[in-house]
């Protein structure tokens, strides 16, 4: 259970258009408890104490005909500076909230809930780590970029997107994406920084290896065989997505963790509305629900039941 979570009012800094849909969102915070790759943060407008709208969101509260839950949004990135704490979050714009999200303008008041849920182990037992990000998996995916760059780990993300013009990342124009997945570049300047080259996927094949990220991380491992006792592999993204990765790791005993999303209703197990079925030998079914906030949103991917047992 997180017990160092806090509610405090966040202000916007930037919220800069990455790509056709999605945006960076940066906040400045007075203070953050201590936070590792792989957590969230809930968000929601920052109201004042008789629930009226703050004035700065006049121009978006009028689309809303009752209260907005929270939204849960993995951390991309955190800095302390000179005045405070700088959180990031990045986003895709696909309704009433996000559209809320694109409006927000430097200065701009936010109620930000968090750190929230576990985070990816990060050990230096195994040299090599793949990760794996679809759409808007990204986001926990650069952090921990950041983070394993203190390590030895030779680091190698693999990046997908529908098409071009939805990849969330800044290209780099002297090292194009390899269209086989054979190898990887430092094609997308996020992860090269860190010291991690990139493998670029597009479903329609307007970027990198045309069809799914798991394919391309497969093709990859195909070129580049790797023993299991060597590497371990982190993902996130949409289910499907997932799920592939995380099969095809636990099928070659492959350490794997899974970064798994969910609505979440209040973010703190109380409304126990984001559950995860996994392996439990201690329950007589073999079986039991976790929560995604709580228990989460880390999950090893051997213990995740993809399917409800009958």
């Amino acid at each position: 259970m997180q017990r160092d979570r806090v509610i405090q009012t966040a202000h916007v800094v930037a919220n800069r258009r990455l790509c056709r849909d999605h945006y960076r969102l940066t906040f400045r915070l007075p203070m953050f408890p201590p936070a590792r790759a792989g957590q969230f943060v809930h968000l929601s407008p920052e109201r004042r104490l008789d629930d009226s709208p703050m004035e700065s969101h006049d121009r978006w509260v009028s689309e809303l005909d009752q209260p907005m839950l929270r939204r849960a949004f993995s951390i991309a990135g955190l800095r302390c500076t000179n005045t405070g704490v700088e959180v990031d979050v990045i986003y895709r714009v696909v309704g009433t909230a996000t559209r809320w999200m694109e409006s927000l303008r430097a200065g701009d008041p936010v109620s930000l809930l968090g750190p929230m849920g576990n985070s990816f182990p990060v050990s230096d037992r195994k040299p090599v780590a793949w990760l794996v990000a679809g759409g808007v998996g990204l986001p926990p995916m650069l952090w921990l970029a950041a983070a394993l760059q203190e390590t030895a780990k030779r680091v190698v993300a693999f990046c997908g997107a529908q098409t071009h013009d939805l990849l969330a990342l800044t290209l780099d124009p002297t090292a194009q994406p390899d269209g086989s997945a054979k190898t990887a570049t430092p094609s997308a300047k996020e992860f090269t920084k860190c010291g991690a080259d990139v493998v670029i996927s597009t479903d329609d094949g307007s970027l990198g290896f045309r069809g799914y990220v798991g394919s391309a991380m497969a093709a990859y491992h195909q070129a580049n065989p790797v023993a299991a006792d060597d590497l371990v592999v982190y993902t996130c993204g949409p289910e499907p997505m997932i799920r592939f990765v995380a099969e095809y790791c636990v099928a070659r005993r492959i350490e794997c963790y899974v970064c798994v999303e969910r609505n979440m209703a209040c973010g703190t197990g109380m409304c126990q509305s984001c559950v995860v079925p996994v392996r439990d030998t201690a329950d007589s079914t073999g079986w039991s629900y976790r929560l995604c906030c709580t228990d989460g949103p880390i999950f090893e991917a051997r213990n995740i039941l993809w399917e409800t047992p009958d």
